[in-house]
């Protein structure tokens, strides 16, 4: 059985991953080394490492060891020395290679490997691991997750949307069943989530909005139409190959090393989850409640404010569905967002008796683009200007002298505004007049 599971995992690994893992198993050492690692998520950067440690000393795996060995024997203090010095270079030849700080403390650690679990404990290498500098991850960016998202499959746009919708970390993600999803097969299009988020062991409640709930509508439907038998316990994501097993850590970086690499974009789990939090940030002011919702713990020791700061599910829902706008992919270019604000801002304004007449004479939204023309009098005698523009932040205060207000923020960091408006009926279209 373990050796099918290990037949399993090495099939969904790179093809450079199985080259470092097939090259360190040809020696006893490097398969000794590997046997003792549990995990494939920590066998493949453990195998990366003694291959490259390999190659900077031009030596086998076996050849580094047994020389290790060598050094110990002779005068312990003196290979300790020696193998430092080895090991602070071998950093260096890693760094010049541009892999990033944390890239190079996994390689480097991986190395360190090789030997400390072919030698005794008191003869290990004391080389010190270089600093893993934590470096800022930007999030994707909204133009270019549309543009991945209408290349993608039906698979991956029900994990894209999932992990974009909810903010979620992969690990979290890939232990839900089909079960997690409240309220599901009743229809909603917003739905709650429990989740116990292991790295921080916190309980939370992420939410997903209607773009997940469609894609997985899709997706699920695809994995019925293939024969799979959905119950509640059903993993919400698996491999796309017979058996049909739940995507671990190893095969989810894939499926995203296939998606970049098809849209020529980078996007991972992670640059989802940033752009979770950067974009719901410009709504939901609160940041206890922003952590809350990504699994974050929000203080030191007890968790006092997840415990009595945060609302109710009904009120975070709300507050959801109020800035679900912000990551919601069906948003379209500034043209299509104006004529949604502008639709919005009609709706707001209207009276109970217009918005009567309106609907029971199935008045169409519309909105008059370009300069104002002499010749194009409004029924009312104003002229048709130019209700939208879209301006940058520092343009932003004259225009609100000059009686224009914001209609929508986007995500670039402009603003589309819009001037104060009067509504008029014509020819059964509603028409905004400055």
């Amino acid at each position: 059985m373990q050796k099918e599971k290990e037949l399993s995992e090495m099939a969904k690994l790179t093809p450079s991953a199985r080259r470092d893992i097939d090259f360190l198993k040809q020696f006893a050492e490097g398969a000794y080394m590997l046997n003792s690692l549990k995990k494939i998520t920590t066998k493949v950067p453990y195998a990366k490492g003694a291959f490259y440690l390999s190659e900077f000393l031009g030596k086998t795996p076996s050849a580094i060891v047994q020389e290790y060995k060598s050094d110990a024997h002779g005068n312990l203090y003196e290979c300790l020395d020696k193998w430092e010095k080895v090991f602070r270079d071998f950093a260096t030849f890693l760094e010049n290679k541009n892999f990033s700080s944390a890239t190079v403390a996994l390689y480097y650690a991986g190395a360190k490997a090789l030997i400390n679990t072919n030698v005794p404990r008191r003869m290990s290498v004391q080389a010190k691991s270089p600093v893993a500098i934590s470096r800022t991850i930007p999030g994707v960016s909204f133009d270019d997750l549309k543009e991945i998202f209408a290349i993608c499959s039906v698979r991956e746009r029900a994990i894209i949307t999932f992990l974009k919708d909810s903010g979620m970390s992969r690990a979290d993600a890939l232990i839900l069943n089909l079960e997690n999803l409240e309220n599901f097969e009743r229809g909603d299009q917003f739905i709650h989530l429990s989740v116990f988020r292991g790295k921080e062991s916190v309980e939370y409640g992420p939410f997903i909005g209607p773009n997940a709930v469609e894609a997985l509508r899709a997706y699920f439907a695809l994995r019925r139409s293939r024969g799979e038998n959905l119950t509640a316990k059903s993993p919400l994501f698996t491999t796309e190959e017979k058996p049909l097993v739940r995507l671990n850590l190893v095969s989810i970086n894939n499926v995203f090393l296939r998606i970049t690499q098809k849209a020529g974009k980078r996007i991972s789990t992670h640059r989802l989850r940033k752009f979770f939090e950067t974009y719901m940030a410009l709504s939901v002011r609160h940041p206890i409640i922003l952590k809350f919702w990504m699994g974050h713990k929000v203080s030191k020791g007890r968790d006092i404010e997840s415990r009595y700061i945060i609302p109710p599910i009904p009120e975070q829902l709300a507050l959801y569905k109020e800035s679900y706008h912000n990551i919601d992919l069906t948003g379209g270019s500034l043209e299509e967002r104006a004529k949604a604000v502008v639709k919005a801002e009609f709706e707001r304004m209207l009276t109970p008796e217009a918005k009567a007449f309106a609907e029971h004479h199935d008045i169409r939204y519309q909105h008059r683009r370009g300069k104002p023309k002499a010749k194009e009098n409004c029924e009312n005698g104003e002229h048709c200007g130019e209700n939208f523009a879209q301006v940058q932040e520092t343009e932003l205060l004259q225009h609100l002298k000059d009686g224009w207000k914001i209609a929508y923020k986007l995500e670039n960091g402009e603003v589309i505004i819009q001037r104060s408006a009067q509504v008029f009926f014509a020819d059964g279209v509603v028409f905004f007049c400055p």
